[in-house]
C-alpha cells in the first residue's frame, strides 16, 4: 500500500512537473540553455510571470501580450507564482490519483501546436527539471518592495545577481552584478530552488536581510540590505556629450510606453541634438502592439516584423503612426537582457539602417503563445509562431548581434563605469566631427 501511494505521489509530481515544463518549452523553445539570461526579479508581491517578453495570444486576439509588463502601470518586479498551468478548483493534491486523461490532453495539444522540436520520453522530465529556472522571471508593473535586483541560478548553487537597479537597496549596499548569494540570514541557499531563494531574500519595506556573498576569488562575506519600495520609471531621459547628445532609456513595452516614449523623443529632438541614444538594455519586452508603434518612430517605411506560424503562413506587421527620428544619428544600446519586444524594435531599426546596435548580443526571445483551456479549467500555453525581422532574420533562440560589440566588464561594474554608454556617446561625437 505504501509503495502504491509512493508511486501515485511520484506520478502526480511528474504530471505537475511536465505541465510546468510546458511554459518553459513555449517560452524558450526546447534545447535552449538555462543560465544565460533566465533572470528572475526579487520583490515582495507574489504574482504571475512569464519568460522575459513572451507574448500571448488568445484565439480572437490580433495582438500578443504578457501579464505584468503590459499592465497600464509602469515597470516592477514580482516573485512568480506557478504560471504554466492555472489550476481549477479541485486541482491535484499529493494524495489524489493521477489524472492521466488531463495529462494526455495537455500533451496532445503540445504536440499538435508547439512550434519547435519536443523532447521525447524521459527527456520531458529532465527538461522540466533543467529548465525550471526559466519559469522565474520578473512580472513588471510599476513599483514593488524588495532589494532592487534581478537574479538567476548560479553554477554550483546559490543565486547570481544579474542586474541591479541604480540607487536602489542592493546597489546602495555595495552589491555588484555578478555577485553570488550563498546564504540568506544565515541559511544556506546553494541547494534550494530559485523560487525558494527569492522567497527568502524578498521582504517588506524597511526590513533587513543579511546576504552571504561570493565575489570572484574573494572569501565569502556578509552584506546587510535594507529592503525598500522600488519605483522604476518607464522612460528616463538626459543630455550627454556636452549638450550634443540626447539619451532615452526605455524600461518596458507596456501599454503606456509608446506615448511616454513619444513625449520623451519629441522633447529630445526639439533640442536639435547631433545624435540620439535609445537604451534598451535590460528591457524584457511587453506588448506586441507597443513594439510596433515604438518601432515606427524609428523606421520610416516597410514592416516592423514578420510573424511566421508553424504551418509556414505569415503575417506582416506594417509600421503605424508617424516617423519621429528624422535624420538624427541613432545608437541603440542592447545586451543579454534585451528581449522580445526590445528585439523586435532593435531588429527593425538595424534592418532599416536608421541606427546601429551597440553593446552585447540580445536575449533571443521571439514567440507567440496560444492559451488553451483544458477540461478541468486549467490552462496550457503553447508557442505557435515565431518573430522574424523585416529582413527575415530569426530572433528566437538566436538573438541580435550588435553592429559594434562593447562588453560591460566586471572592472566597469566595480568602478561604476558604463563603458557601453561612454562608447555610444563617443561614437556619435566622432560622427559629428567627421
Amino acid at each position: 500500500m505504501k509503495q502504491n501511494n509512493t508511486s501515485v505521489g511520484f506520478l502526480s509530481i511528474f504530471l505537475v512537473v511536465v505541465l510546468a515544463s510546458i511554459l518553459t518549452l513555449t517560452a524558450f523553445g526546447v534545447g535552449l540553455s538555462v543560465g544565460s539570461s533566465n533572470a528572475a526579479a526579487l520583490s515582495a508581491a507574489p504574482g504571475q510571470a512569464l519568460a522575459p517578453g513572451s507574448m500571448e495570444r488568445t484565439p480572437r486576439q490580433e495582438r500578443g501580450s504578457i501579464p505584468g509588463p503590459d499592465a497600464p502601470s509602469a515597470a516592477t518586479e514580482r516573485t512568480p507564482a506557478e504560471p504554466t498551468v492555472s489550476p481549477a478548483k479541485g486541482a491535484l493534491s499529493d494524495d489524489d490519483p493521477l489524472d492521466e486523461k488531463l495529462f494526455l490532453e495537455a500533451w496532445r495539444l503540445l504536440k499538435t501546436q508547439f512550434y519547435g522540436d519536443l523532447p521525447q520520453g524521459k527527456e520531458v522530465t529532465y527538461d522540466a527539471i533543467r529548465k525550471g529556472a526559466a519559469l522565474f522571471n520578473s512580472d513588471m508593473e510599476g513599483s514593488f518592495e524588495g532589494i532592487g535586483a534581478q537574479v538567476e541560478l548560479a553554477e554550483g548553487g546559490g543565486v547570481r545577481l544579474k542586474y541591479l537597479y541604480a540607487d536602489q537597496p542592493a546597489a546602495k549596499a555595495g552589491l555588484q552584478a555578478g555577485d553570488v548569494v550563498l546564504a540568506v540570514d544565515g541559511k544556506d541557499i546553494t541547494k534550494t530552488t530559485l523560487l525558494e531563494a527569492i522567497s527568502m531574500i524578498r521582504g517588506p519595506r524597511n526590513s533587513k536581510v543579511m546576504l552571504n556573498i561570493r565575489r570572484d576569488e574573494q572569501k565569502p562575506f556578509d552584506v546587510t540590505v535594507v529592503r525598500d519600495r522600488i519605483e522604476i520609471p518607464v522612460v528616463e531621459s538626459k543630455t550627454l556629450g556636452d549638450g550634443k547628445i540626447e539619451y532615452i532609456s526605455l524600461r518596458d513595452f507596456s501599454s503606456i510606453a509608446p506615448n511616454r516614449l513619444a513625449d520623451a523623443l519629441n522633447q529630445a529632438l526639439a533640442k536639435k541634438p547631433k545624435g540620439l541614444i535609445l537604451d534598451l538594455r535590460g528591457n524584457p519586452g511587453g506588448l506586441l502592439d507597443a513594439s510596433v508603434r515604438i518601432g515606427s518612430y524609428f523606421v520610416p517605411k516597410g514592416p516592423i516584423l514578420i510573424e511566421r506560424n508553424k504551418d509556414g503562413s505569415e503575417k506582416i506587421f506594417e509600421r503605424q503612426g508617424r516617423y519621429l527620428l528624422g535624420d538624427t544619428p541613432l545608437v541603440v544600446l542592447v545586451n543579454g537582457g534585451s528581449a522580445s519586444a526590445s528585439e523586435i524594435v532593435a531588429g527593425a531599426i538595424q534592418d532599416a539602417g536608421t541606427g546601429i546596435l551597440m553593446g552585447e548580443k540580445t536575449y533571443g526571445k521571439g514567440s507567440v503563445q496560444l492559451p488553451n483551456s483544458l477540461s478541468d479549467g486549467s490552462q496550457l500555453r503553447v508557442t505557435i509562431a515565431r518573430w522574424f525581422t523585416p529582413k527575415n532574420r530569426g530572433i528566437h533562440g538566436s538573438g541580435l548581434e550588435p553592429d559594434i560589440k562593447v562588453e560591460l566588464t566586471k572592472e566597469d561594474l566595480a568602478a561604476k563605469r558604463d563603458s557601453q554608454l561612454d562608447r555610444a556617446v563617443q561614437y556619435l561625437v566622432d560622427k559629428i566631427s567627421k
